[in-house]
């Protein structure tokens, strides 16, 4: 009898190991179920949120590089147009050269400079700049020849104050005009783009 008590025992015994294993591989998928296929399917939303900012990146990166282009291209062309008015104001004030041409286009269209007067100097950052005022007089035809004459001059320079006075009983127009001479540009300070 004794071998058949130890035979049930072994024979229970194995059932419980069986029944232990079980529950242990039972234990491990539930485990498995709420622990590592909760990791796995965080990570995939965290992911799938990821792609989604990635691609929104995308698309707004191809808009910054269009944008960034098209930018670079317009720095270029004022830059340009900026060193080409650079090109077009002096390193000082000649004004008697400006002076010279003024009195050359008033003489080919028939007007009469009376009289020339060097104003204000003003010094700025990024250049300086000269106040001139000259009277003079002429007909109508003298007036338009001389200002469109002006209009080809290559310096930079202004009409600041112009009045031309309309006489009741001549077709002569008395000028009083002030023009701003520019000269000595310089790049602004503190313009470096790095």
């Amino acid at each position: 009898m004794s071998g058949d008590s130890n035979d049930r025992k072994l024979m229970a015994l194995g059932w419980l190991f069986h029944l232990g294993g079980l529950a242990s591989l039972l234990l491990g998928a539930c485990a498995y179920q709420f622990v590592i296929s909760g990791l796995i399917t965080r990570q995939q939303s965290d992911n799938d949120a990821e792609i989604a900012r990635l691609e929104t990146l995308l698309e707004t990166e191809q808009d910054v590089g269009s944008d960034f282009s098209r930018l670079r291209a317009e720095l270029a062309r004022l830059e340009a147009s900026a060193e080409a008015a650079r090109q077009r104001i002096p390193e000082t004030a000649q004004e008697s050269e400006y002076l010279a041409q003024i009195s050359s286009a008033a003489k080919t269209n028939g007007l009469s400079i009376n009289n020339f007067t060097r104003g204000a100097v003003t010094v700025l950052g990024t250049h300086s700049q000269l106040q001139i005022r000259l009277t003079g007089e002429g007909d109508y035809a003298a007036l338009c020849g001389f200002f469109k004459e002006m209009s080809t001059f290559s310096r930079v320079a202004t009409v600041s104050q112009m009045s031309i006075t309309i006489p009741s009983s001549s077709e002569i127009y008395p000028l009083d005009m002030t023009m701003t001479l520019y000269y000595g540009a310089r790049a602004p300070q503190g313009g470096d783009r790095g």
